[in-house]
C-alpha cells in the first residue's frame, strides 16, 4: 500500500534496483492509477536520468541506464498479434528490462515469463494505491520478487 505518488515512485525505484536483464513487467491499472509514476520509479532504479514519459502515442520509449529500459503502452493494440506484428518481440530477447503498461491487452499468448503488477486506487483516499506483485511459482521472476521483498523487509 502506498499513500502518495512519492511513495509509489519510491517503491518502484527500490524494485527497479533489483531487476535483472530479461525482466518483463506487466503493469495494469485503471486510468490515472499511477502506472506511469510506477514506470518512472523503475527507471530511476535502473539509473535512468532522463525524464520518463508515457508511451501512449508512440507505443514504445527506450531509455539507457544500468540496463536498457523498454517502456511499452499496449492500450491501442488489439492483442498479442499486434505486438508481434510490430516487431516488439525483439525487445523481449535483449538484455534489458521491458515494462508494458495495459499489459492485459497482450497477456493471452505472451510466451515469456513476467512479473504482474496491478495498481488499484483505494476509493476512500484518492492518493492511496494497492500494488499487487505476482509471478509464476518457481520462476526467475518469483525469485526476483522474493529477493526484493526480503530486501524491503530488512530496510523497515
Amino acid at each position: 500500500m502506498t499513500n502518495s505518488e512519492a511513495e509509489t515512485y519510491s517503491l518502484a525505484e527500490s524494485f527497479g534496483k533489483m531487476l535483472t536483464p530479461g525482466s518483463n513487467l506487466f503493469l495494469d491499472g485503471d486510468l490515472a492509477a499511477g502506472k506511469t509514476v510506477f514506470a518512472k520509479g523503475v527507471g530511476k532504479g535502473l539509473g535512468i536520468v532522463e525524464n520518463i514519459k508515457s508511451p501512449s502515442y508512440t507505443l514504445l520509449c527506450i531509455y539507457e541506464g544500468r540496463l536498457p529500459f523498454y517502456h511499452f503502452d499496449a492500450y491501442n493494440l488489439s492483442g498479442i498479434d499486434d505486438f508481434f506484428d510490430l516487431g516488439f518481440d525483439e525487445y523481449l530477447e535483449n538484455d534489458g528490462v521491458v515494462l508494458i503498461e495495459w499489459a492485459n491487452v497482450i497477456r493471452e499468448g505472451f510466451p515469456y515469463g513476467h512479473i504482474d503488477i496491478k495498481i488499484d486506487k483505494i476509493a476512500e483516499n484518492e492518493e492511496q494505491r494497492r500494488l499487487t506483485f505476482t509471478a509464476r511459482d518457481g520462476s526467475e521472476e518469483e525469485r526476483i520478487l522474493k529477493e526484493w521483498r526480503n530486501h524491503e523487509d530488512s530496510c523497515l
